[in-house]
């Protein structure tokens, strides 16, 4: 009998560092991982791994592919379209981007060549005036053909909005590298347009090419996926974790 009670006793340290080692666990409805306080663990660990990865919702994919052209192809296992959709996205983007660069170059161009051909102050000066600035001589001709036309309110103040070009083969130069610009400006417009329309269109494809990919039980429910959910304990904290896929 000593012999029993000396082995019992001998076991309650143990006991009792195991128990306080141990940590309370989660509700139910969440996935538990255990941890210690030497290593925690990661949020992957925390949720439910599926054996092998699947394909895209319909949603998932056109979410994807409308945000960067491509990752939704990509995703889906279409990796010749996921490429010709993003290599279309950084052209136009390249092209978008020199358009925008070159159309700022002539403006800079076409203004000191006003401030140096024809005397005008170009600074604080909108779009405007630039476009009356190459279609007359001076200042002059402008305010005659305003009052002409008896608009009064569109007349320039000669101390404010001068110029008087020097030939008018100047003036001409002038007029040719404004207009130079200003094609630059909505060749870039219609670029971005066509980045808006290359985001769309691979959106949709994207779709179209995980609706063929899903299985026939995801089709029939709709393409929808619950959010999974996962419990970190530690001695000092809980953290709730979930993770939704599409």
């Amino acid at each position: 009998m000593k012999t029993i009670h000396f082995f019992i006793f001998s076991l309650l340290p143990s006991l009792i560092f195991a128990q306080e080692k141990s940590y309370p666990r989660a509700t139910p409805i969440f996935y538990k991982l255990a941890s210690d306080e030497l290593s925690a663990p990661s949020i992957q660990e925390a949720l439910p791994q599926s054996a092998a990865p699947k394909s895209p919702t319909i949603g998932g994919a056109f979410m994807r592919s409308l945000a960067i052209p491509g990752w939704g192809q990509h995703r889906a296992g279409a990796k010749t379209a996921a490429r010709n959709f993003f290599v279309a996205e950084i052209l136009l983007w390249g092209g978008f981007a020199t358009q925008e660069v070159y159309g700022r170059w002539l403006k800079d161009d076409f203004k000191l060549f006003a401030a140096t051909h024809a005397g005008a102050e170009i600074s604080g000066k909108d779009d405007q005036f630039f476009v009356d600035l190459g279609n007359f001589i001076s200042v002059d001709e402008f305010n005659q053909n305003r009052l002409r036309r008896r608009d009064v309110e569109g007349l320039y103040d000669p101390a404010t909005h001068f110029w008087r070009w020097t030939t008018e083969a100047n003036r001409q130069k002038f007029f040719n590298l404004r207009k130079r610009s200003d094609k630059a400006f909505s060749r870039a417009e219609l670029i971005a347009a066509g980045v808006i329309a290359n985001h769309i269109i691979s959106g949709i494809h994207a779709a179209w090419v995980a609706h063929k990919k899903s299985p026939q039980k995801e089709k029939e429910r709709g393409e929808l996926r619950a959010p999974q959910f996962g419990v970190i304990t530690s001695p000092e904290e809980v953290r709730l974790v979930a993770r939704l896929e599409f």
